[in-house]
């Protein structure tokens, strides 16, 4: 479990206490059901329980569905969209592969094989692995698959590497891999989902689509490339570690006919995840089905009653927060931020510097507000009037979103992120000392450096 709620103070949970109380009684005598203020009050609550891991993440999002439920904030088809989600059901599947990777003994046998090109240091371990999540990420689109597939992985490479629970070198390794699977990917088209929602956003509202090359060749150099790089400087700098362990290369035993199914039923899941523009099938039904012949009685790949096993923590968590988004997006709470926020801020066609920092600025809100997904389908719509307003064209103005949506501040804001924590053990604070810093360098280093290569562009 990812939350320290367990050893916090007793007066955290008493402060969580007394702030559930009061948004409960003020949604019942205070405004009318339905309301934008009622979604505002459960939206801010569950955002700070999140934010701060004061309580259980899957404990929060309990809380959300049963405050909208009791107080109709929303209806349930809002209220419990996160369960109609293809990306809970894919971390539901995700769990399922990832303990049948473990039981079978196939992700031991990965980790006998890539775990000796790794071992010459720690920093070379750090940084291999990132590398080979970010080039995952051209390969697979969807993140939940990729770090689906890679967590069971890094974690037995991280036991052979002689890193116990808590240590800096095993914290490290693990958060180079999820993050350099998930937070430069904003910056290549169809490997993240918010990518996804701004393309689909755009074509309907504007009937502009980009190419892959075009956002590719706009964000990936300074948003993707750079922002990888200081990932990698930010975890050496951040979790310092001895050297791992000498690496044997020796492969363990033969894995069997369970482990050969498994590695047959993973390379059909990532064809298929590779494939997806072509076939057309969503990733979470790929993962459902090889989850399913998982689970299949006699099929030796879990073992019996697999689903007493698990922690479906992660499921419970991941429903809440994309139901938070559909509350926030449905209500009208995002458009009403983003209209107020137009509203104040200094935007014109003689302020293109200005323009560009603002944009993204409200972009960079919304996500903390809305979850990542939900900022492209809440800005797009704008796009017209703001093209209006700065004198820029509908394009640059939907791209301007990616500079704020890939800016993350906190990992509830993505759900890939925090499921990549939840199966790994590593915690929301931990994770906190990379997205936080990461925030700020990239608002004060590489917001300016992506202003100039934009204008060098011709974009804006």
């Amino acid at each position: 479990m990812i939350s320290s709620s367990v050893t916090a103070p007793p007066w955290r949970q008493g402060v969580s206490l007394l702030a559930l109380l009061g948004a409960l009684g003020w949604l019942l005598l205070g405004s009318a059901d339905g309301s934008v203020l009622q979604a505002g009050i459960v939206v801010v609550l569950c955002i700070g329980l999140w934010a701060t891991g004061w309580l259980p993440q899957w404990l929060t999002a309990l809380i959300f569905f049963t405050l909208c439920t009791v107080a109709k904030v929303a209806p349930a088809s809002t209220a419990f969209a996160g369960f109609e989600s293809a990306a809970t059901w894919l971390v539901f599947s995700g769990m399922v592969i990832g303990a049948a990777i473990n039981h079978t003994g196939l992700g031991e046998r990965v980790a006998a094989r890539i775990g000796p090109h790794l071992a010459s240091g720690y920093p070379q371990a750090v940084v291999g692995i990132g590398l080979l999540g970010l080039i995952a990420s051209f390969f697979m689109p969807s993140a939940m698959g990729r770090i689906v597939l890679l967590v069971p992985i890094l974690l037995m490479l991280v036991d052979r590497f002689g890193y116990a629970p808590g240590d800096p070198g095993r914290i490290g390794i693990l958060l180079s891999g999820i993050m350099s699977s998930f937070l430069p990917t904003f910056t290549i088209l169809p490997a993240n989902v918010p990518n996804n929602v701004l393309m689909g956003a755009s074509e309907a509202v504007l009937g502009y689509s980009p190419s892959y090359g075009e956002y590719l060749l706009l964000h990936f150099p300074v948003l993707g490339l750079l922002k990888w790089a200081l990932i990698m400087a930010l975890i050496l700098w951040q979790f310092r570690a001895a050297p791992p362990s000498p690496f044997t290369a020796e492969a363990p035993s033969r894995l069997g006919r369970g482990g050969n199914l498994m590695g047959v039923l993973l390379g059909f899941a990532v064809l298929m995840w590779m494939t997806d523009a072509w076939h057309g099938i969503s990733p979470a039904w790929i993962g459902m089905l090889v989850a399913l012949a998982c689970l299949f009685p006699g099929s030796g790949l879990l073992p019996a009653r697999p689903l007493q096993q698990m922690n479906l923590e992660p499921f419970i968590y991941v429903a809440g927060i994309v139901s938070l988004g559909a509350l926030a997006h449905q209500s009208g709470l995002g458009e009403a931020i983003a209209g107020r926020l137009l509203d104040v801020l200094p935007l014109s066609p003689q302020s293109t510097a200005g323009n560009f920092t603002w944009l993204a600025v409200i972009a960079t809100i919304l996500g903390m507000l809305v979850t990542l997904p939900g900022v492209p389908a809440v800005m797009t719509p704008l796009a017209p009037q703001l093209a209006d307003v700065t004198g820029w064209s509908p394009s640059a103005v939907v791209m301007s979103q990616v500079i704020g949506f890939s800016t993350v501040v906190f990992p509830y804001q993505s759900p890939p992120l925090i499921i990549g924590l939840l199966t790994s053990g590593v915690t929301i604070r931990q994770a906190m000392r990379i997205t936080v810093p990461l925030a700020l360098i990239t608002i004060v280093l590489l917001w300016p450096l992506d202003f100039g290569w934009w204008r060098w562009l011709g974009v804006i």
